[in-house]
């Protein structure tokens, strides 16, 4: 199945406020985001003019804003972007978002070259464009400064399937071959896509390993500086409600979740892979 931008668009603009909610309303939500943003604080810099593209509601450029950045938001879904112009209103960082646009990261044509200090792509928006994941990766590239950070956040394809024992999907293993487009008894791979019509995917999606994705950006001349993961310890469906009703807990937990998400042996087993690479020199 080919990437479709309106089905996506389609898809956010119905999701509306949960995409905000997601990163704050559970646990998992929550250790996501603290991770995501303690690897990427440690690339940004005062005054870096970033782009954010696949930002959805705005809690990420609210965050980049309240660091000193120069924001430029981009996102599919009107819905979301919506969400975040009233967000960032609300936050009261205005001034520091500079940009919040419609943004289809495969065609970032009305961007000129070496525009940006600092290029991020979080969540999921490299999954959604499935086979036109290497246009959008060009894009990034394209749009950052020579020798500047990217970060690519992606749905990770073994994180996934270690969701298996903790969904107990017995249909999903019965019926593999009707959700992904993988045949059992194959060589596994490092790239595999949703197969479509299959419930098990809230949307068509492409899942990746770390392997694929910096074989990826080394390929189009980046440096690879970190790989990460997100809810390596927190993987799953599981609500966690006693460790949720302690801030000591909660704590402890987040403090180990960044602990772990750089660790060579737990990279691949997150809900996300998160990688930074710095663009090609002139």
């Amino acid at each position: 199945m080919s990437y479709i931008p309106e089905d996506v668009r389609r898809y956010y603009n119905a999701y509306g406020d949960e995409e905000w909610t997601r990163l704050e309303g559970s646990l998992h939500g929550r250790v996501q985001f603290e991770t995501t943003t303690s690897i990427v604080a440690k690339f940004l810099k005062d005054g870096d003019y970033v782009l954010d593209a696949g930002g959805g509601p705005g809690r990420y450029a609210i965050w980049l804003a309240r660091r000193g950045a120069d924001v430029y938001l981009g996102d599919m879904s009107d819905e979301q972007l919506r969400i975040a112009r009233a967000k960032i209103k609300e936050a009261g960082v205005e001034a520091s978002v500079k940009m919040v646009k419609r943004l289809d990261v495969c065609e970032m044509k009305d961007i000129p070259d070496h525009t940006f200090d600092m290029v991020l792509c979080l969540g999921g928006a490299l999954s959604y464009v499935r086979e036109r994941h290497v246009d959008a990766v060009a894009e990034l590239i394209r749009v950052a400064k020579p020798g500047s950070p990217i970060a690519i956040s992606a749905m990770s394809l073994l994180g996934t399937f270690h969701l298996i024992s903790t969904l107990d999907a017995v249909d999903f293993l019965e019926n593999i071959e009707d959700h992904v487009e993988w045949t059992r008894g194959s060589p596994f791979p490092d790239i595999m896509y949703s197969k479509p019509g299959s419930p098990e995917w809230h949307a068509p999606m492409t899942l990746y390993t770390s392997t694929y994705l910096r074989y990826l950006l080394e390929e189009m001349g980046c440096t690879v500086v970190e790989t990460a993961a997100t809810n390596t310890i927190t993987s799953g469906e599981f609500k966690l409600p006693r460790i949720a009703e302690s801030p000591e807990a909660v704590e402890a937990l987040i403090e180990l979740e960044k602990s772990f998400c750089s660790h060579p042996g737990v990279t691949d087993m997150g809900q996300h892979i998160l990688i930074v690479a710095r663009t090609p020199a002139r």
